[in-house]
């Protein structure tokens, strides 16, 4: 299983997602959006409901980093 970290390089984050203090690098910040882009995108396609899943990711964020 991958880290949101992870994910969010294979989305093109280059080095850290997160800084020091666990918020968002530039970098972290850019490639979290082109996911929530890619989620509404798949939700358009499917007609399934994505906030659920944004909802967790944010709560990732929050609790892991």
């Amino acid at each position: 299983m991958k880290t949101l970290e992870e994910l969010l390089q294979e989305l093109g984050c280059e080095g850290s997602a997160f800084d020091s203090t666990g918020e968002f690098t530039k970098a972290g910040e850019k490639a979290y959006e082109r996911l929530e882009h890619l989620l509404y995108d798949i939700e358009s396609l499917t007609g399934k409901k994505v906030t659920p899943i944004i909802e967790e990711l944010d709560r990732i964020c929050n609790e892991n980093y």
